[in-house]
């Protein structure tokens, strides 16, 4: 259990870290890119950078298609 809250804390400070140079970092974009840096690179940096630009688009619609969903029910 010690572990596992070690990895969240780590998670989350480069999250944190992060925040002011990558939008929207997720916890999956680190492990995509400790996957990528550690010593086992099967994918390139450019692909991993195209995966991390997919998943926050979506991302970035799932958020901005929620607060219309939330505008409209506002609206009545």
């Amino acid at each position: 259990m010690a572990l596992v809250m070690m990895a969240m804390l780590f998670m989350l400070e480069e999250r944190v870290a992060a925040a002011d140079t990558v939008p929207l970092p997720s916890c999956a974009d680190l492990e995509t890119l400790l996957a990528h840096f550690l010593p086992r690179r099967d994918v390139s940096i450019d692909e991993v950078i195209r995966q991390m630009q997919v998943r926050h688009a979506k991302r970035q619609a799932a958020i901005d298609y929620a607060f219309e969903k939330q505008r409209r029910e506002q609206r009545g």
